[in-house]
Protein backbone atom coordinates (compact mmCIF):
# COMPACT_ATOMS: atom_id res chain seq x y z
CA UNK A 1 0.00 0.00 0.00
CA UNK A 2 2.81 2.38 0.88
CA UNK A 3 4.57 1.78 -2.48
CA UNK A 4 1.32 2.34 -4.35
CA UNK A 5 0.62 5.45 -2.32
CA UNK A 6 4.05 6.92 -3.11
CA UNK A 7 3.67 6.15 -6.83
CA UNK A 8 0.29 7.84 -6.98
CA UNK A 9 1.56 10.93 -5.14
CA UNK A 10 4.38 11.28 -7.67
CA UNK A 11 1.94 10.98 -10.56
CA UNK A 12 -0.53 13.57 -9.27
CA UNK A 13 -0.81 16.75 -11.32
CA UNK A 14 -0.86 20.12 -9.60
CA UNK A 15 -4.60 20.33 -10.32
CA UNK A 16 -5.13 16.97 -8.59
CA UNK A 17 -3.01 17.98 -5.60
CA UNK A 18 -4.90 21.23 -5.12
CA UNK A 19 -8.21 19.39 -5.59
CA UNK A 20 -7.27 16.95 -2.83
CA UNK A 21 -6.27 19.83 -0.56
CA UNK A 22 -9.52 21.64 -1.37
CA UNK A 23 -11.48 18.54 -0.35
CA UNK A 24 -9.38 18.29 2.85
CA UNK A 25 -9.71 21.97 3.77
CA UNK A 26 -11.84 23.17 6.67
CA UNK A 27 -11.91 19.87 8.52
CA UNK A 28 -12.91 17.87 5.44
CA UNK A 29 -16.11 19.85 4.90
CA UNK A 30 -17.70 18.46 1.71
CA UNK A 31 -17.59 20.67 -1.36
CA UNK A 32 -21.16 21.79 -2.06
CA UNK A 33 -21.15 20.62 -5.67
CA UNK A 34 -19.36 20.63 -9.02
CA UNK A 35 -20.21 24.29 -9.68
CA UNK A 36 -18.69 25.32 -6.33
CA UNK A 37 -15.65 23.10 -6.92
CA UNK A 38 -14.95 24.74 -10.28
CA UNK A 39 -15.31 28.28 -8.87
CA UNK A 40 -13.24 27.52 -5.75
CA UNK A 41 -10.47 26.05 -7.90
CA UNK A 42 -10.73 29.04 -10.25
CA UNK A 43 -10.20 31.51 -7.38
CA UNK A 44 -7.29 29.45 -6.07
CA UNK A 45 -5.77 29.58 -9.56
CA UNK A 46 -5.75 33.37 -9.24
CA UNK A 47 -3.11 33.06 -6.50
CA UNK A 48 -1.30 30.03 -7.97
CA UNK A 49 -0.14 30.94 -11.49
CA UNK A 50 1.10 27.37 -12.15
CA UNK A 51 -2.41 26.06 -11.43
CA UNK A 52 -3.95 28.70 -13.70
CA UNK A 53 -1.59 27.66 -16.49
CA UNK A 54 -2.28 23.94 -16.03
CA UNK A 55 -6.06 24.12 -15.50
CA UNK A 56 -6.70 26.63 -18.32
CA UNK A 57 -10.01 28.03 -17.10
CA UNK A 58 -12.25 29.35 -19.87
CA UNK A 59 -15.57 31.13 -20.03
CA UNK A 60 -18.29 28.49 -20.22
CA UNK A 61 -22.03 28.04 -19.71
CA UNK A 62 -21.73 28.61 -15.95
CA UNK A 63 -18.74 30.94 -15.89
CA UNK A 64 -15.12 29.82 -15.45
CA UNK A 65 -14.65 26.16 -16.23
CA UNK A 66 -11.67 23.84 -16.56
CA UNK A 67 -12.21 20.67 -18.55
CA UNK A 68 -8.88 19.42 -17.23
CA UNK A 69 -10.06 19.87 -13.62
CA UNK A 70 -13.10 17.69 -14.34
CA UNK A 71 -10.93 15.02 -15.99
CA UNK A 72 -8.41 15.11 -13.13
CA UNK A 73 -11.19 14.77 -10.55
CA UNK A 74 -12.53 11.76 -12.45
CA UNK A 75 -9.04 10.25 -12.20
CA UNK A 76 -9.09 10.83 -8.43
CA UNK A 77 -12.38 8.94 -8.27
CA UNK A 78 -10.96 6.04 -10.29
CA UNK A 79 -7.91 5.95 -7.99
CA UNK A 80 -10.36 5.86 -5.03
CA UNK A 81 -9.00 9.10 -3.57
CA UNK A 82 -12.30 10.98 -3.86
CA UNK A 83 -15.70 9.45 -3.04
CA UNK A 84 -18.16 10.86 -5.60
CA UNK A 85 -21.27 9.97 -3.60
CA UNK A 86 -20.12 11.63 -0.40
CA UNK A 87 -18.37 14.51 -2.22
CA UNK A 88 -15.34 14.05 0.01
CA UNK A 89 -12.03 12.24 0.35
CA UNK A 90 -11.88 8.52 0.98
CA UNK A 91 -9.80 7.16 3.86
CA UNK A 92 -6.98 6.67 1.34
CA UNK A 93 -7.47 10.22 0.04
CA UNK A 94 -7.15 11.60 3.57
CA UNK A 95 -3.74 9.93 3.94
CA UNK A 96 -2.55 11.53 0.72
CA UNK A 97 -3.97 14.89 1.82
CA UNK A 98 -1.94 14.78 5.05
CA UNK A 99 1.27 14.42 3.03
CA UNK A 100 0.24 17.15 0.58
CA UNK A 101 -0.57 19.54 3.43
CA UNK A 102 3.12 19.42 4.37
CA UNK A 103 4.18 20.10 0.77
CA UNK A 104 1.72 23.00 0.46
CA UNK A 105 1.88 24.39 4.01
CA UNK A 106 2.20 27.98 2.79
CA UNK A 107 -0.86 27.64 0.52
CA UNK A 108 -3.24 25.79 2.86
CA UNK A 109 -4.58 28.98 4.44
CA UNK A 110 -5.49 30.42 1.02
CA UNK A 111 -7.11 27.15 -0.08
CA UNK A 112 -9.16 27.01 3.14
CA UNK A 113 -10.21 30.65 2.76
CA UNK A 114 -11.48 30.13 -0.81
CA UNK A 115 -13.51 27.11 0.26
CA UNK A 116 -14.88 28.95 3.29
CA UNK A 117 -15.67 32.00 1.17
CA UNK A 118 -17.68 30.21 -1.53
CA UNK A 119 -18.93 26.91 -0.12
CA UNK A 120 -21.91 28.36 1.79
CA UNK A 121 -23.16 30.60 -1.03
CA UNK A 122 -26.33 29.88 -2.97
CA UNK A 123 -25.96 29.24 -6.68
CA UNK A 124 -27.12 32.79 -7.50
CA UNK A 125 -24.72 34.34 -4.98
CA UNK A 126 -21.86 32.24 -6.29
CA UNK A 127 -22.52 33.10 -9.93
CA UNK A 128 -23.22 36.76 -9.15
CA UNK A 129 -19.93 37.14 -7.32
CA UNK A 130 -17.97 35.42 -10.09
CA UNK A 131 -19.73 37.16 -13.01
CA UNK A 132 -19.23 40.66 -11.61
CA UNK A 133 -15.72 40.01 -10.27
CA UNK A 134 -14.52 38.37 -13.49
CA UNK A 135 -16.67 39.77 -16.33
CA UNK A 136 -14.58 38.03 -19.00
CA UNK A 137 -15.78 34.72 -17.58
CA UNK A 138 -19.44 35.40 -18.26
CA UNK A 139 -19.24 35.73 -22.05
CA UNK A 140 -20.65 32.26 -22.74
CA UNK A 141 -22.87 32.03 -19.68
CA UNK A 142 -26.38 30.66 -19.89
CA UNK A 143 -27.16 32.18 -16.48
CA UNK A 144 -25.85 35.72 -16.75
CA UNK A 145 -29.09 37.36 -17.95
CA UNK A 146 -31.02 35.74 -15.12
CA UNK A 147 -28.41 36.73 -12.53
CA UNK A 148 -28.34 40.27 -13.93
CA UNK A 149 -32.01 40.69 -12.98
CA UNK A 150 -31.09 39.67 -9.41
CA UNK A 151 -27.83 41.56 -9.03
CA UNK A 152 -29.07 43.89 -6.29
CA UNK A 153 -30.49 40.98 -4.30
CA UNK A 154 -27.22 39.07 -4.75
CA UNK A 155 -25.20 42.08 -3.56
CA UNK A 156 -27.40 42.51 -0.48
CA UNK A 157 -27.13 38.81 0.40
CA UNK A 158 -23.35 38.73 -0.05
CA UNK A 159 -22.94 41.87 2.06
CA UNK A 160 -25.27 40.52 4.72
CA UNK A 161 -23.18 37.33 4.89
CA UNK A 162 -20.08 39.55 5.30
CA UNK A 163 -18.57 38.13 2.15
CA UNK A 164 -18.01 41.45 0.40
CA UNK A 165 -17.27 45.08 1.18
CA UNK A 166 -19.56 48.02 0.54
CA UNK A 167 -17.53 48.89 -2.55
CA UNK A 168 -17.87 45.36 -3.90
CA UNK A 169 -21.63 45.47 -3.15
CA UNK A 170 -21.82 48.63 -5.28
CA UNK A 171 -19.92 46.91 -8.09
CA UNK A 172 -22.12 43.82 -8.04
CA UNK A 173 -25.40 45.72 -7.65
CA UNK A 174 -24.55 48.27 -10.34
CA UNK A 175 -25.45 51.12 -7.96
CA UNK A 176 -23.53 54.06 -6.55
CA UNK A 177 -22.23 53.42 -3.05
CA UNK A 178 -24.74 55.81 -1.42
CA UNK A 179 -27.58 54.01 -3.23
CA UNK A 180 -26.26 50.67 -2.00
CA UNK A 181 -26.25 52.02 1.56
CA UNK A 182 -29.89 53.09 1.15
CA UNK A 183 -30.77 49.69 -0.36
CA UNK A 184 -29.08 47.79 2.47
CA UNK A 185 -30.75 49.95 5.11
CA UNK A 186 -34.15 49.44 3.46
CA UNK A 187 -33.55 45.68 3.81
CA UNK A 188 -32.65 46.08 7.49
CA UNK A 189 -28.98 45.30 6.90
CA UNK A 190 -26.54 47.15 9.15
CA UNK A 191 -24.06 48.94 6.95
CA UNK A 192 -21.52 50.02 9.50
CA UNK A 193 -19.64 47.73 11.88
CA UNK A 194 -21.33 47.34 15.22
Amino acid sequence: MSKTSNNIEKRLSLTQKITILLYAANNLEPIKGKLWYQKELFLISKILPDLAEEAEFESDFMGPYSELADEQTDRLRIEKIVDPKQKQLTKYGKKIAKKLEIEFTSKMNSISEMKLFLNDLTKDELLGFIYYSYPDMRDDSLEFKRIETKRQEVAVNLFKKKKISLGKAAEISGLYQEDVIALLQSKGVSVFAE
